[in-house]
């Protein structure tokens, strides 16, 4: 399986130092020009989106996103990074090979059920990332010595984070301060006023903390 990040420059770096620790991985700036309906995409990337069987797309452009989806075989599957409104959702959605997620670190199987037996390269990336998945080895006075990350979020914070809580002692408080830290570094943007009652960057702290499980 091979995966493309699209980006039209600000994001998607991290995401692909993560993800090409466990499959082939490009990262494409996606070249265009015109504005709104009138689009044009480079013919030389337009050629590329052929040899990728899954994308992630960080272009903050709506416009550009859409044409980005609507050039894309059909075969392939789709996960928007960056979307705003719920129009613009249905819309890209509408395409059948396309899901746009409110965190890319709240994705598995089960949010994704009704996409997973038709494409398998979904199915196989969520093995490895998407909502966390952790066990917390500790010794038997609850100090943490080992991190067995069993699915990560696509940005790479989970590890980027745990890796700072390594033979410290596992309590509630160390709990609330992972979900803590993991907030410097997500990428996901900030709380939309009078749409979202919890900012998204409490909520990856919160699914981070949900995924994991100590084990003695």
């Amino acid at each position: 399986m091979k995966i493309a990040i699209l980006t039209d420059g600000a994001y998607g770096d991290r995401a692909h130092e993560t993800i090409k620790k466990k499959f082939p991985c490009d990262i494409i700036k996606v070249k265009y020009y015109g504005d709104f309906d009138e689009i044009v995409i480079d013919k030389e990337i337009l050629n590329k989106l052929n040899d990728y069987d899954l994308f992630i797309t960080y272009t903050l452009n709506p416009d550009l996103t859409y044409e980005i989806v609507k050039s894309i075989n059909r075969k392939s599957f789709v996960l928007v990074g960056a979307w705003k409104g719920e129009g613009f959702k249905k819309q890209l959605e509408s395409f059948g090979n396309v899901f746009c997620p409110n965190l890319m670190c709240e994705i598995d199987e089960e949010k994704l059920d009704k996409y997973v037996n038709k494409y398998p390269q979904l199915k196989e990336f969520l093995e490895y990332f998407g909502r966390p998945k952790i066990n917390v080895i500790l010794d038997n006075n609850k100090i943490i010595r080992k991190i067995e990350i069993l699915r990560e979020a696509p940005c790479g914070s989970t590890s980027k984070t745990l890796e700072e809580f390594i033979g410290k002692k596992f309590d509630d408080n160390l709990l609330l301060n992972i979900g803590l830290r993991v907030q410097h570094f997500c990428r996901a943007g900030k709380i939309r006023i009078f749409v979202e009652k919890e900012g998204k960057k409490t909520k990856a702290g919160k699914l981070l903390v949900e995924g994991i499980t100590p084990l003695i």
